[in-house]
């Protein structure tokens, strides 16, 4: 399954207009380009989202009041903020240090749970892709509802504003957007039976050894 993966709403109601289905395509937000941006850089995109560039990797920034600015290694209690890039990149997705990180995987090649733990960690970082999805879909889906009929502008990243000439009528935009939905839902019950059945694995890797 392709993903309009950093799509925002307003990108797939503009790939629906013109005639696209983001579900079924690769997306792409020029507001997420990163070939001209310096590291340390903080943007907003379009819908207000706050993003950061560090380490030759692009970071959503929650605008909600962090209260700890630490990213510490649930193992050896490292805050990773501090580390290298290769922290960078495991800590999101792991809350482990690089280092607690491969010795982990490696303790889990010896018992032989390696590759169950390997399936449930991908299933999980693909569910939470498909969610985020799902999520601006649902938001392009109830902008349509409540735009039947006007003309549509929006903001771009550098301030201005873009207005599309004449009425939209969302009606078929709506129709394409409800079936990609059906699609995602189906997606989700599928891969929460594989998360269930790799747990269920797990438990009897485990059972096994005791």
């Amino acid at each position: 399954m392709k993903r309009a993966s950093g799509m925002s709403n307003m990108d797939i109601i503009r790939s629906y207009v013109s005639g696209d289905r983001p579900f079924i395509q690769v997306g792409y937000d020029s507001n997420l380009d990163n070939a001209n941006r310096k590291d340390g850089e903080e943007w907003v995109d379009s819908l207000g989202r706050k993003w950061e560039y560090k380490n030759g990797y692009k970071r959503r920034i929650s605008n909600k009041g962090k209260i700890s600015t630490e990213k510490r290694c649930v193992s050896c209690n490292m805050d990773t903020k501090w580390g290298n890039y290769l922290d960078d990149q495991v800590w999101p997705k792991t809350g482990l240090c690089y280092d607690c990180f491969i010795d982990q995987e490696t303790k889990r090649k010896i018992d032989g749970s390696w590759k169950i733990h390997d399936d449930l960690r991908n299933l999980k970082n693909t569910k939470s892709m498909i969610i985020d999805m799902k999520d601006n879909f649902e938001e392009a889906k109830q902008y349509c509802e409540e735009n039947q009929g006007e003309t549509v502008k929006f903001l771009e990243e550098d301030g201005s504003e873009e207005k599309w000439l004449g009425k939209e009528d969302f009606s078929k935009i709506l129709d394409n957007i409800n079936g990609d939905l059906e699609m995602i839902y189906e997606r989700l019950k599928d891969i929460d039976k594989d998360i269930e059945d790799c747990e269920s694995k797990l438990k009897e890797h485990e059972s096994s050894k005791s």
